[in-house]
């Protein structure tokens, strides 16, 4: 029998609670974690908390956002990006004073790198015979 990812149960505890009513909730929940300990996985209820709050996000078409930039942005900008990505969008800014400028940009599972630095070496591998 192969073992069951943190992803596999908090897609199923999703699945499970997702059109409960919340009388139920507790005795489910009950339920839940006696299978995470005939699985070994009472440990890893961090990581499947985690993976179940992504993953319903996910499924109410909220999208993740993460903007990395060298400063902290605007009011205006971030407005745009929100608009940009959708109202549902949950957008948390992280400001690294090691990039030079330009911002990297996670959507999801997918990363926009247009920062200065990656500019630069695309710039210079271009120019490379």
């Amino acid at each position: 029998m192969r073992k069951k990812s943190n992803f596999q149960f908090a897609k199923a505890l999703y699945e499970v609670t997702k059109d409960l009513p919340k009388s139920n909730l507790p005795e489910v929940m009950e339920q839940f974690v006696l299978i995470l300990q005939k699985n070994n996985k009472l440990k890893k209820v961090d990581y499947i908390i985690k993976e179940f709050e992504n993953y319903a996000k996910k499924q109410e078409g909220i999208k993740i956002v993460e903007i990395e930039t060298s400063r902290k942005l605007d009011h205006a900008v971030v407005s745009k990006l929100k608009k940009t990505f959708g109202e549902k969008s949950e957008i948390t800014e992280k400001v690294n004073k090691e990039l030079l400028g330009g911002a990297r940009i996670k959507v999801d599972d997918v990363i926009y790198d247009a920062s200065l630095k990656t500019q630069l070496l695309k710039l210079k591998n271009s120019l490379s015979f």
